[in-house]
């Protein structure tokens, strides 16, 4: 359909995942007993690294976060829990009105809260709550590559002066872009990884290496300095003072991260682990409203429920107005209803909240060329989306209409039928049938009654309900009637 909707996914910001995940070879904790090498493996080894620090998943303690950037500095100081390695609150305690007093993520959703409000700011990308988060994704990544992967051991070598063990990482399918490689450097006492190297992608060239070391009296590893180093652009990105608290848990005292001119510096105090953290502590209401919402609005949207649909994207956007998928689901909830004053303002406000997002250009141009009103900027509008998706079949179909209603039938014929390969098998059967009506009416603007009717009987056997592709085909059975007397 040329009209499009759109599905919300939550997901982490690419850069800072890939750094998290990076970072989670940097994390060992409670010291075990040393083995012997012949009863060891690969996959032994992993399970040993994670094993070291299985303490810090439910943590609570004090973090300094310290941002620079163009010579501006702010420091906030705050309370900090993690549970589950997803969850965490942060209660910052700051003068400064436009630093929340609190954020909470459940790993999907952010609420920040600021000063002197009750209702908090929805994002759906936890990476934006910054630097403290980091810590939490690594220690996720890392168990999900202990649970995934198994390893094999290669040999042993002497890193810094102490003995490792050289593990590569199995992978686990021809797609395992980050661990297919993976070479971890394990300390053989400690089980605490010194080195990770081969952490290589498409995107991304990335390494640890530990710095520098503090053992105790007898040879166990207390401290732990390390970088992480950008290969591609040969620099730190990130350096990590690790330190073994108690019962052996291992956790950063300290990190900073550099990029592009930001420098931020984050300290730990006061760490308790294992602690108990009552669920309350992570509540949102607005997280149970929005996914409630989100799913009941997809579901009247694929079984064309307009109204429900409508009255549950409603509530979506009062609470989270900077959501761009539930904007454009509205503004297509709206056209089903005809309500396209309505449809217009949720598509110009996806434009303004998401320039570089084709749909808000689609949509918004679908409604003026269907309409046949400001044809013209319509016209640029669907070039536009087309132009940053050109594999989308909807948007040739939107582009292929506006050719149509601007007397170009050639073009229009062009584009339409582009759109139908496009599209495929795949895409909802009133979709390609509303394309088939489209393309129905271009072929008799120019004539070509036969192809025509081709078109117009292929819409009614996908969408019967396309009162225009009936009417369509009626007029046509009619001037073949009127033709044979």
């Amino acid at each position: 359909m040329a009209l499009t909707r759109q599905k919300r996914s939550f997901a982490v910001a690419a850069a800072c995942c890939l750094i998290a995940i990076a970072a989670a070879a940097l994390h060992g904790g409670s010291v075990s007993a040393k083995e012997g090498t012949s009863s060891l493996d690969g996959s032994r080894i992993l399970r040993n690294m994670a094993a070291q620090f299985s303490g810090a998943q439910n943590l609570a303690g004090r973090v300094t976060v310290l941002i620079q950037k163009d010579g501006v500095s702010v420091s906030v100081t705050g309370d900090i829990k993690i549970k589950d390695w997803e969850q965490l609150r942060l209660d910052c305690e700051s003068d400064n009105p436009v630093i929340p007093t609190t954020i909470i993520t459940d790993g999907e959703l952010v609420a920040y809260y600021m000063p002197n409000s009750t209702k908090p700011r929805i994002a759906h990308d936890p990476s934006e709550i910054g630097f403290p988060l980091i810590t939490d994704l690594s220690l996720a990544a890392f168990t999900q590559l202990h649970k995934t992967h198994a390893g094999d051991l290669l040999e042993e070598k002497e890193y810094l002066g102490r003995k490792v063990y050289m593990v590569q990482v199995r992978p686990e399918g021809t797609e395992d872009l980050l661990w297919g490689k993976a070479m971890f450097w394990v300390d053989a006492q400690s089980w605490l990884p010194l080195r990770v190297t081969n952490l290589d992608t498409p995107l991304f060239s990335i390494e640890f290496r530990a710095t520098d070391w503090e053992e105790d009296t007898q040879g166990q590893l207390i401290n732990v300095t390390g970088e992480l180093i950008h290969r591609g652009a040969n620099r730190v990105v990130m350096v990590l003072d690790l330190h073994r608290f108690e019962e052996g848990t291992w956790f950063p005292k300290k990190v900073s991260l550099w990029d592009n001119g930001l420098e931020v510096t984050q300290k730990f105090s006061d760490l308790k682990f294992n602690v108990s953290l009552s669920d309350e502590l992570f509540y949102v209401e607005e997280f149970e409203v929005l996914r409630t919402s989100l799913a009941k609005g997809a579901a009247f949207l694929a079984s064309r429920n307009w109204e429900a649909a409508v009255k549950e994207y409603e509530k979506v956007v009062a609470i989270d107005p900077y959501n761009v998928a539930a904007h454009s689901n509205l503004g297509y909830a709206y056209v089903g209803i005809g309500d396209e004053a309505g449809a217009i303002a949720e598509f110009e406000q996806v434009i303004m909240l998401a320039p570089n997002d084709p749909l808000g250009y689609n949509n918004l141009a679908f409604i003026y060329i269907d309409n046949g009103i400001y044809l013209e900027r319509a016209l640029e509008m669907a070039k536009k989306a087309v132009e940053l998706s050109p594999g989308n079949g909807a948007f040739r179909d939107t582009l292929g209409w506006g050719y149509y209603q601007l007397g170009d039938y050639e073009r229009a014929v062009e584009e339409l039928t582009a759109a139908l390969e496009l599209m495929g098998e795949t895409e909802r059967p009133w979709d390609r049938a509303l394309v088939h009506y489209h393309l129905g009416m271009a072929y008799a603007a120019q004539n070509r009654w036969a192809s025509a009717e081709e078109q117009f009987k292929k819409a009614l056997g996908l969408d019967p309900s396309l009162e225009s592709a009936e009417r369509e085909l009626k007029q046509l059975e009619k001037q073949r009637l009127e033709s044979a007397e």
